[in-house]
């Protein structure tokens, strides 16, 4: 690509960020639709995180993305907040126009994205999802689910007192849509029982611990979708059990997508082609 004067910057910002995939989809998606841009990771720590914002505000900067730790510290340095962003208490993506900077948060959007041609008929005042964790990730699902008008968001959680706090919140702003439980067999089961989809959200089914589930394979049902928002390895053990019983699964990488293209939108204006940005982010993690 030809770099000049005029070429946009975009970047995502986080610590560490070698990690990231979000190069690879977006200055292949700048390349495939023919925008004059380059996105860069960009590796800050949280005591420079100010400094590099203001260097941005110096330069031909379009927007960037935030990733894990500076989703919630970004927010003093930016100018507005979209308003679920604001609800959220997290930001991770920010675009850049006419000399402010604006904040909102795609994650739980693209979680919505990646699950709505699975639920089939089922209308979203109808639809119950059970989330397993209470994470930040899980955060930003639960209360974009709580915005799209679904009928309930189940949060279990070990420490059962996290999962009360989050549903507190949701249902401020939503009220009647949350609850939360702990995780032992008998809430476990009755929640999956009322809910169609059940997402993972906790660490239990990545490399190190591969082996594990956050839920015990009798209590699946085959009508579930079984989500789970690990996307390395691609088939969890969560993912095996729910396989095993006939039911349909999915793992974190089309949210993954749906994130990045719902951020490339905001940025360009132009939604780009799901089959393309999948493409890309699937030769990303055979790469690395």
């Amino acid at each position: 690509m030809r770099i000049s004067v005029d070429t946009k910057i975009y970047a995502v910002i986080g610590d560490p960020i070698v990690q990231s995939l979000s190069p690879q989809l977006h200055n292949g998606l700048f390349k495939a639709i023919g925008v004059d841009a380059l996105y860069l990771p960009i590796a800050v720590k949280s005591e420079d995180l100010g400094k590099l914002v203001d260097g941005f505000r110096l330069m031909n900067v379009g927007g960037f993305n935030i990733t894990k730790p500076h989703k919630m510290e970004i927010m003093k340095y930016i100018d507005q907040l979209d308003p679920l962003a604001e609800k959220i208490g997290a930001v991770n993506t920010v675009v850049c126009r006419d000399k402010k900077m604006i904040g909102y948060n795609t994650d739980g959007n693209g979680f919505i994205k990646s699950i709505e041609t699975k639920i089939g008929k089922i209308p979203r005042s109808e639809l119950t999802i059970l989330i397993l964790g209470c994470g930040g990730a899980v955060k930003s699902v639960a209360m974009a689910l709580a915005d799209w008008g679904i009928q309930k968001v189940i949060i279990a959680n070990r420490t059962v007192a996290k999962a009360k706090e989050l549903a507190s919140q949701i249902n401020e702003s939503w009220p009647g849509k949350a609850q939360a439980i702990d995780m032992n067999a008998e809430s476990l089961k009755a929640a999956v029982n009322e809910a169609a989809v059940v997402v993972n959200g906790t660490s239990l089914g990545m490399a190190d611990t591969a082996w594990q589930t956050p839920l015990d394979k009798t209590l699946l049902k085959k009508e579930l979708l079984v989500y789970d928002m690990i996307y390395s390895p691609a088939v969890t053990q969560l993912m095996k059990d729910a396989r095993e019983i006939g039911a349909q699964t999915e793992n974190g990488l089309e949210m993954l997508l749906y994130q990045g293209l719902l951020a490339f939108e905001l940025w360009t204006g132009v939604f780009p082609d799901p089959v393309l940005g999948k493409k890309l982010l699937e030769e990303g993690i055979n790469e690395n």
